[in-house]
């Protein structure tokens, strides 16, 4: 019995029943093979369930013909199966240890990054250690699947060496490689990072360094450092993009005041404020409202400076953008700035400018004269005119030119809708009774953009000249 429950029949050999002793080490045999081919470590208690039964049976068997034949004399065969049974449970010991042994030798390479080594002992663990059914055998094929991964990040460059080593720590999150993983990833940012830094893709090279950041705070100098080349480029290249400047500019304020670059952005915001409103500086007004407007939004502490600068030099900048729209005769165009300074600025000194301005542009887009830039609303001159309505309707009455003004006459109730034909004239004998409206002048040239509420102005100019002058309106009827 003691023979047979080594499982490989060694007691039908001894009672020279060998052909069972053939089937029974045959059998063995085979169940060896197909632990090794069907993963058995994979359903350890399977295999050791079969192995128990199979054992069983063999000692069963030994026992039933035991009982049929009577004991053999003298300890030789009981000293024989305990020595044979000691030898096949310290041969599977022995192979438990050494697989054991070759486990821990793996997991020590794989925790120092040596991967070759790491890979070679776990291959003999799933390989020929695998029938020790020890979770060794598992974790051996976990290891050799974390060394695949990782040697694949370690081979690869750049971006795709990024996403491999994100990769492996999504699905190995415990792996003894996580502490080489972070290092090899710093690393790899920092040498991506630098790359693109030094090629003067200073964008590019920031997404990189806020990744890096992200796994080593001690990066911010060099972060910083980047942020402030990106302003000074952007700066220095025209067209010059003062929002992106500013947002770097801010980032280092918000982010990393404690570093070294946190203090060259005060200056930097001068420089870029220059830089970004040279045109008007350069009477070209134009061209520096929408970024005089930027930097007047700003709330940034560090920006406080060029903050003050813009408000104060924003609304300059439309005005005279909309004055030289008008001196260019582009009358349409000024109208639209002239529009956004009043909604703006409603409270702004130079208002009464603006609506002057915006009055003799609609002057000239109604009489489609070149009109002068006017004197603000409100300021008079030596010459009067007295304006008076001899027809029975309103009339809106816009006049440019040494100023500008503004008003409606009412109508005239004593007098008719329309004079015959030839007969309006005669209507203008005296002002006297008649609505009127007196504006004062300076000498020169001036259009008349009358609004008679029929679909039909009247586009009309004059000289200005002599103390008291009248301008009648009336409307003769069509023929």
């Amino acid at each position: 019995m003691l023979l047979n429950s080594t499982g490989v029949g060694a007691g039908y050999f001894y009672l020279r029943r060998r052909w069972q002793g053939w089937v029974a080490a045959g059998v063995a045999a085979v169940l060896v093979v197909v632990a090794f081919a069907t993963d058995a470590a994979g359903d350890p208690w399977l295999w050791r369930g079969l192995a128990a039964l199979w054992v069983l049976l063999l000692v069963l068997d030994a026992w039933r013909i035991g009982v049929r034949h009577p004991p053999v004399a003298g300890r030789r065969a009981l000293v024989v199966g305990i020595v044979a049974v000691v030898a096949v449970v310290g041969a599977y010991v022995g192979y438990g240890f050494l697989g054991r042994v070759a486990y821990d030798d793996g997991v020590a390479a794989q925790g120092g990054g040596d991967c070759a080594v790491a890979t070679e002992r776990f291959e003999q663990v799933t390989g020929p250690y695998e029938l020790t059914l020890s979770s060794d055998v598992a974790a051996a094929d976990r290891g050799l699947v974390e060394c695949a991964d990782f040697t694949r990040a370690v081979d690869s460059e750049g971006e795709a060496a990024v996403e491999r080593y994100r990769q492996f720590r999504r699905d190995h999150a415990a792996s003894p490689l996580g502490p080489l993983v972070h290092d090899k990833l710093v690393q790899t940012y920092t040498t991506w990072a630098r790359g693109l830094r030094d090629e003067g893709r200073l964008a590019d090279s920031i997404k990189v360094y806020r990744d890096l950041l992200a796994e080593d705070e001690s990066f911010a100098p060099e972060v910083a450092d980047a942020y402030l080349r990106l302003a000074k480029k952007v700066t220095s290249e025209p067209p010059v993009s003062a929002s992106e400047a500013a947002t770097a500019l801010e980032a280092i304020a918000d982010e990393f005041a404690d570093t070294p670059s946190a203090k060259e952005v005060p200056a930097a915001f001068d420089a870029l404020y220059a830089a970004a409103t040279a045109p008007f500086a350069e009477g070209k007004p134009c061209q520096a409202v929408d970024v005089l407007a930027f930097f007047a939004a700003l709330t940034n502490k560090a920006a406080a400076k060029v903050v003050g600068q813009a408000k104060t030099q924003y609304p300059r900048a439309m005005l005279d953008c909309g004055l030289t729209e008008l001196r260019d005769g582009r009358a349409t165009v000024a109208i639209a700035s002239f529009d956004r300074f009043i909604r703006t600025f409603p409270e702004h000194g130079d208002l009464p400018q603006a609506r002057s301005a915006q009055i003799a542009a609609q002057v000239a887009i109604g009489t489609g004269a070149r009109v002068p830039v006017p004197a603000p609303l409100g300021a008079g001159g030596p010459n009067t005119i007295t304006f008076y309505n001899t027809v029975n309707s309103p009339i809106t009455i816009k006049l440019a030119g040494s100023t500008a003004h503004e008003f409606t006459l009412p109508p005239c109730e004593t007098c008719p809708e329309a004079y015959a034909p030839g007969a309006g004239p005669a209507a203008c004998d005296s002002p006297i009774g008649r609505p009127l409206f007196a504006v004062g002048l300076g000498g020169g040239t001036h259009h008349v953009l009358a609004d008679f509420g029929d679909g039909e102005d009247l586009v009309q100019q004059f000289e200005a000249a002599g103390e008291f002058n009248s301008f009648c309106l009336y409307v003769e009827r069509k023929r």
